[in-house]
């Protein structure tokens, strides 16, 4: 059975603290693939927008992952123009590899995972994909909300330590937007994109 992991996120932009959340999720659990799935807006960020296009987000998106083995990128949510679900995403992923075999798992970052009682359908999604949340080595992770005995189950069975790397898009705007260097935070292509179309600036 191919087991996929499935990371989605506004992206804006995309830095190395993801990066090295879908590799760390690689390797300890051993997954064959990690599926990319830009957001085209957060129901949770309708208030404040991403700063960059969806284009631009999945063009940095593909630019960032290219070159490593077993990372893909969805523009399901980006084409469809619309807040994006994590649960549509997921339904329409796992339509579109209905011949295949897999195990479906959810990437989050620890501080995503605060939130996740606030997502739509949370429940049906992580039947669907089972979680999978990075916390910081040493770190303890506690979840808001009321789960059924089964997610919080699922959830607790997740939580993955990993070494630490606390890079926020929110600062790396700001670096940006002062003209500050930002090599130690964004792949070198992403960054030349970044420069080339003069985003965050």
């Amino acid at each position: 059975m191919k087991k996929v992991g499935f990371l989605g996120g506004s992206f804006d932009p995309i830095h190395l603290g993801h990066i090295h959340l879908a590799i760390s999720m690689l390797e300890k659990h051993q997954l064959d693939e990690i599926i990319f799935s830009p957001a085209f807006c957060s129901p949770h960020k309708e208030n404040t927008p991403p700063k960059a296009s969806s284009e631009h987000r999945l063009k940095m998106v593909e630019l960032a992952t290219s070159k490593i083995p077993g990372f893909l990128v969805d523009d399901f949510e980006v084409q469809s123009q619309k807040i994006s679900y994590t649960i549509d995403a997921i339904t329409h992923f796992l339509d579109k590899r209905s011949r295949e075999n897999l195990d479906l798992f959810l990437i989050v970052a620890s501080d995503t995972a605060l939130n996740l009682h606030r997502w739509k359908s949370i429940e049906e999604v992580l039947q669907l994909a089972s979680p999978l949340i990075g916390v910081p080595t040493g770190g303890k992770l506690s979840i808001s909300g009321s789960w059924s005995s089964n997610c919080k189950s699922s959830i607790e069975k997740g939580i993955t330590e990993i070494a630490s790397m606390d890079i926020k898009s929110t600062e790396i705007r700001e670096r940006l937007k002062k003209k500050l260097y930002c090599g130690h935070m964004l792949d070198a292509k992403v960054l030349d994109y970044i420069s080339d179309y003069q985003l965050y600036s």
